[in-house]
């Protein structure tokens, strides 16, 4: 799944376009490194986003609601 439509689906930001925007102004990393929209997210990476870590558990298949895109992600303390 591209990284824009990953925060977006994994509701990190509220839509496509202020992901795509987050990701090229660098507020938003892919496993600490910069990267483009269009990059490909996987389970096991780790999306840095307004100073939190969050690891990727899964990535969803349709669109979920914010309560059940919350059990895709945890966050990672000290990372």
């Amino acid at each position: 799944m591209r990284f824009d439509l990953a925060l977006f689906e994994l509701r990190l930001v509220k839509s496509r376009s202020q992901a795509a925007a987050a990701i090229q102004a660098g507020e938003a990393r892919l496993n600490g490194a910069a990267c483009k929209p269009s990059h490909a997210v996987r389970p096991g990476d780790r999306i840095t986003l307004a100073g939190r870590t969050l690891e990727v558990l899964g990535l969803p298949a349709r669109s979920l609601s914010r309560e059940q895109a919350k059990e895709l992600v945890r966050e990672v303390r000290g990372g």
